[in-house]
Protein backbone atom coordinates (compact mmCIF):
# COMPACT_ATOMS: atom_id res chain seq x y z
CA UNK A 1 0.00 0.00 0.00
CA UNK A 2 1.34 3.80 -0.75
CA UNK A 3 1.51 4.52 3.09
CA UNK A 4 3.82 1.76 3.51
CA UNK A 5 5.79 2.29 0.89
CA UNK A 6 6.73 6.01 1.81
CA UNK A 7 7.38 5.24 5.11
CA UNK A 8 4.43 6.71 6.63
CA UNK A 9 2.62 4.57 9.93
CA UNK A 10 -0.83 3.39 9.39
CA UNK A 11 -3.93 5.96 10.75
CA UNK A 12 -5.78 5.00 13.74
CA UNK A 13 -9.20 6.22 12.51
CA UNK A 14 -10.38 5.37 16.37
CA UNK A 15 -8.28 7.80 18.35
CA UNK A 16 -10.63 10.54 17.43
CA UNK A 17 -14.04 8.28 18.85
CA UNK A 18 -11.78 7.27 22.03
CA UNK A 19 -11.19 10.70 22.59
CA UNK A 20 -14.53 11.34 22.30
CA UNK A 21 -15.97 8.88 24.44
CA UNK A 22 -12.90 9.47 27.23
CA UNK A 23 -14.36 12.82 27.35
CA UNK A 24 -18.18 12.00 27.42
CA UNK A 25 -17.39 9.32 29.73
CA UNK A 26 -15.09 12.01 32.83
CA UNK A 27 -18.18 14.79 31.98
CA UNK A 28 -20.78 12.11 33.16
CA UNK A 29 -18.80 11.19 36.21
CA UNK A 30 -20.00 14.74 37.43
CA UNK A 31 -23.88 13.93 36.17
CA UNK A 32 -26.29 13.14 39.37
CA UNK A 33 -30.22 12.53 38.48
CA UNK A 34 -32.87 14.26 39.18
CA UNK A 35 -33.74 12.01 42.84
CA UNK A 36 -30.07 12.66 43.81
CA UNK A 37 -29.93 16.58 43.25
CA UNK A 38 -33.87 16.61 45.40
CA UNK A 39 -32.00 14.35 48.57
CA UNK A 40 -29.20 16.63 48.84
CA UNK A 41 -31.39 19.61 48.78
CA UNK A 42 -34.14 18.14 51.16
CA UNK A 43 -30.77 17.29 53.26
CA UNK A 44 -30.02 20.64 53.41
CA UNK A 45 -33.78 21.34 54.95
CA UNK A 46 -33.59 17.91 57.46
CA UNK A 47 -30.31 19.28 59.20
CA UNK A 48 -30.62 22.86 58.92
CA UNK A 49 -30.56 23.60 62.75
CA UNK A 50 -27.59 21.42 63.21
CA UNK A 51 -25.88 22.57 59.95
CA UNK A 52 -26.65 26.36 60.79
CA UNK A 53 -25.51 25.66 64.46
CA UNK A 54 -22.20 24.51 62.72
CA UNK A 55 -22.15 20.73 64.63
CA UNK A 56 -21.38 17.63 62.82
CA UNK A 57 -23.66 15.00 61.50
CA UNK A 58 -22.37 11.94 60.81
CA UNK A 59 -24.86 10.03 58.97
CA UNK A 60 -25.19 6.00 58.17
CA UNK A 61 -24.50 5.40 54.59
CA UNK A 62 -26.94 2.49 54.36
CA UNK A 63 -30.28 3.68 54.17
CA UNK A 64 -32.40 2.18 57.53
CA UNK A 65 -34.98 -0.39 56.05
CA UNK A 66 -36.04 -2.37 59.06
CA UNK A 67 -38.77 0.39 60.10
CA UNK A 68 -41.88 -0.16 61.12
CA UNK A 69 -45.36 1.45 62.76
CA UNK A 70 -44.97 -0.08 66.45
CA UNK A 71 -48.79 -0.37 66.69
CA UNK A 72 -49.75 -1.93 63.21
CA UNK A 73 -48.90 -5.39 61.78
CA UNK A 74 -47.07 -4.26 58.31
CA UNK A 75 -47.08 -1.14 56.01
CA UNK A 76 -50.40 -1.29 54.97
CA UNK A 77 -52.51 1.85 53.06
CA UNK A 78 -54.96 1.52 56.38
CA UNK A 79 -52.52 2.17 58.77
CA UNK A 80 -50.48 4.92 57.10
CA UNK A 81 -53.23 7.26 55.99
CA UNK A 82 -54.31 6.96 59.60
CA UNK A 83 -51.54 8.49 60.89
CA UNK A 84 -51.72 12.08 62.05
CA UNK A 85 -48.86 14.63 62.63
CA UNK A 86 -47.85 15.57 66.34
CA UNK A 87 -49.28 19.01 66.86
CA UNK A 88 -52.14 20.49 68.01
CA UNK A 89 -53.44 21.71 64.80
CA UNK A 90 -53.10 18.43 63.15
CA UNK A 91 -52.16 17.47 59.39
CA UNK A 92 -53.83 14.13 58.33
CA UNK A 93 -51.58 11.78 55.90
CA UNK A 94 -54.99 10.86 54.01
CA UNK A 95 -55.31 14.54 53.58
CA UNK A 96 -52.36 15.06 50.93
CA UNK A 97 -51.14 11.34 49.70
CA UNK A 98 -53.02 8.47 47.96
CA UNK A 99 -53.02 5.21 47.71
CA UNK A 100 -50.75 4.64 44.99
CA UNK A 101 -48.47 7.29 47.11
CA UNK A 102 -48.28 4.63 49.98
CA UNK A 103 -47.69 1.61 48.27
CA UNK A 104 -45.06 3.72 47.19
CA UNK A 105 -43.52 4.23 50.73
CA UNK A 106 -43.85 0.90 51.68
CA UNK A 107 -41.98 0.05 48.87
CA UNK A 108 -39.38 2.52 48.09
CA UNK A 109 -38.76 3.55 51.51
CA UNK A 110 -37.79 0.23 52.85
CA UNK A 111 -35.49 -0.77 49.78
CA UNK A 112 -31.56 -1.08 50.57
CA UNK A 113 -30.32 2.11 49.59
CA UNK A 114 -26.66 3.36 49.85
CA UNK A 115 -26.27 7.30 50.26
CA UNK A 116 -23.04 8.74 49.01
CA UNK A 117 -21.13 11.61 49.96
CA UNK A 118 -21.73 13.67 47.25
CA UNK A 119 -25.00 13.55 47.66
CA UNK A 120 -25.07 15.66 50.98
CA UNK A 121 -24.49 18.99 51.83
CA UNK A 122 -21.27 19.99 53.16
CA UNK A 123 -21.11 19.48 56.82
CA UNK A 124 -22.49 15.76 56.71
CA UNK A 125 -19.95 13.41 56.74
CA UNK A 126 -21.10 9.77 55.63
CA UNK A 127 -20.34 6.27 57.82
CA UNK A 128 -19.89 2.76 56.27
CA UNK A 129 -20.39 1.20 59.80
CA UNK A 130 -23.50 0.65 59.83
CA UNK A 131 -22.93 -3.33 59.65
CA UNK A 132 -20.48 -3.20 62.70
CA UNK A 133 -23.19 -1.16 64.66
CA UNK A 134 -25.46 -3.46 64.11
CA UNK A 135 -23.50 -6.44 64.73
CA UNK A 136 -22.70 -4.66 68.67
CA UNK A 137 -26.16 -4.24 69.03
CA UNK A 138 -27.46 -8.03 68.36
CA UNK A 139 -24.15 -9.14 70.59
CA UNK A 140 -25.64 -6.46 73.44
CA UNK A 141 -28.91 -8.11 73.51
CA UNK A 142 -27.76 -11.71 73.21
CA UNK A 143 -25.27 -10.36 76.40
CA UNK A 144 -27.31 -8.70 79.17
CA UNK A 145 -26.72 -9.51 82.17
CA UNK A 146 -24.02 -10.79 81.40
CA UNK A 147 -19.77 -9.48 81.90
CA UNK A 148 -19.56 -8.70 78.16
CA UNK A 149 -22.57 -6.45 78.34
CA UNK A 150 -20.49 -3.47 79.70
CA UNK A 151 -17.76 -3.42 76.99
CA UNK A 152 -20.80 -4.00 74.68
CA UNK A 153 -22.42 -0.62 75.61
CA UNK A 154 -19.06 1.15 75.43
CA UNK A 155 -19.43 0.42 72.07
CA UNK A 156 -22.94 1.50 71.65
CA UNK A 157 -21.95 4.97 73.00
CA UNK A 158 -19.24 5.87 70.50
CA UNK A 159 -22.23 5.94 68.16
CA UNK A 160 -24.79 7.44 69.93
CA UNK A 161 -24.87 11.08 67.52
CA UNK A 162 -24.90 8.84 64.66
CA UNK A 163 -27.87 8.92 62.53
CA UNK A 164 -29.84 6.53 60.11
CA UNK A 165 -32.58 7.71 58.07
CA UNK A 166 -34.80 5.71 55.24
CA UNK A 167 -34.03 6.28 51.60
CA UNK A 168 -35.97 9.04 51.52
CA UNK A 169 -39.39 8.39 48.86
CA UNK A 170 -40.79 11.50 46.45
CA UNK A 171 -44.48 11.92 46.10
CA UNK A 172 -46.58 13.42 43.30
CA UNK A 173 -44.00 14.88 41.43
CA UNK A 174 -41.64 15.92 44.07
CA UNK A 175 -44.53 18.14 45.92
CA UNK A 176 -44.11 15.96 49.16
CA UNK A 177 -40.90 13.34 50.56
CA UNK A 178 -41.51 11.03 53.39
CA UNK A 179 -38.50 9.20 55.24
CA UNK A 180 -37.82 7.68 58.44
CA UNK A 181 -35.65 8.92 60.90
CA UNK A 182 -34.59 6.81 63.53
CA UNK A 183 -32.95 8.76 66.10
CA UNK A 184 -33.92 11.52 68.81
CA UNK A 185 -37.32 9.22 68.86
CA UNK A 186 -38.09 7.24 65.72
CA UNK A 187 -40.58 9.09 63.58
CA UNK A 188 -41.45 10.27 60.12
CA UNK A 189 -40.72 13.77 58.30
CA UNK A 190 -42.76 15.02 56.04
CA UNK A 191 -41.45 17.79 53.72
CA UNK A 192 -43.35 20.09 51.18
CA UNK A 193 -41.73 21.45 48.32
CA UNK A 194 -42.30 25.49 49.04
CA UNK A 195 -41.46 27.89 46.24
CA UNK A 196 -38.46 25.58 44.75
CA UNK A 197 -37.03 24.89 48.81
CA UNK A 198 -37.97 21.64 50.90
CA UNK A 199 -39.52 22.86 53.92
CA UNK A 200 -40.37 20.82 57.13
CA UNK A 201 -44.45 20.31 56.96
CA UNK A 202 -45.11 18.10 59.81
CA UNK A 203 -43.59 15.25 62.02
CA UNK A 204 -45.33 11.62 63.34
CA UNK A 205 -43.46 10.16 66.21
CA UNK A 206 -43.89 6.75 66.69
CA UNK A 207 -44.16 6.09 69.98
CA UNK A 208 -44.67 2.42 71.19
CA UNK A 209 -48.77 2.21 72.99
Amino acid sequence: MEQFREGRKPVNKMKPYIFIIGIVTLTCLGCTTREEREIKALMTAVFQKELGAGRKVILFEDAETNWEVPWLDSCSAEGILSLESDFHHKVSTKDIITLEDVEKICREGREPYRFRKEMFPEGIHVSPDRSRYDSIVEAFYKHLGEPEIVELDMELRKYMKYKAISKPVFLQGYRYAFLYISREGPHFSVYKKDDGDWTHYFTITLMLV
